[in-house]
């Protein structure tokens, strides 16, 4: 038979194991800056205890990718002189011919051609497009939105110019104000 979760209980049983003895707990909240102040104080402790949980992950992780390291490295180093000894194998059996890999019947192993790289001077490289090659040259125009919106207002959903008009494209979402703690 499964049990519903009823998170009324959660919130009970939470209550119950944070809330000072002298409350009633089931519909406790702070009347006083002293009750409040409890309340920040148990956010403190709560962040600290977040930060010990976090120190120890961090510390197994650390444990975990040096046990990782260990393992895996002469595996790695293993595949790497195997890979060169192929591939020593490879540019004899190939050499002077058109094909450019071997097939056997645990895979395959060869050479591909790769694309070159570039490094490129913006700024030089910009100057003889714009010269050269106009059809080359990029033009991004863009709303400078933070100089846009200054003496703007807001009215309901729209924003209003300067000027009294509705600034189309904009459309305003308002959103309440959002509750922060900050303890130290």
């Amino acid at each position: 038979m499964k049990r519903e979760i009823n998170v009324m209980d959660y919130e009970k049983d939470f209550l119950e194991e944070t809330a000072p003895a002298y409350v009633n707990k089931e519909v406790w909240k702070p009347k006083t800056a002293k009750e409040a102040d409890w309340c920040l104080g148990k956010i403190r402790e709560k962040e600290a205890e977040i930060e010990d949980v976090l120190r120890f992950v961090e510390a197994k992780k650390k444990s975990l990718d040096e046990y990782l390291e260990k393992r895996t490295r002469p595996l790695v180093d293993d595949q790497e002189h195997l890979s060169a000894l192929l591939q020593m194998y490879a540019e004899t059996q190939l050499e002077g011919k058109k094909k450019r890999s071997i097939s056997l019947p645990n895979g395959k192993f060869g050479f591909r051609k790769c694309p070159p790289s570039f490094t490129k001077e913006d700024t030089t490289l910009l100057e003889y497009a714009e010269k050269e090659r106009p059809d080359c040259v990029k033009v991004k125009k863009s709303v400078d939105w933070a100089n846009l919106k200054k003496g703007c207002t807001v009215d309901g959903d729209h924003l209003i110019s300067q000027d009294g008009e509705i600034i189309p494209g904009v459309t305003v979402e308002q959103h309440p104000d959002k509750f922060y703690t900050e303890v130290g």
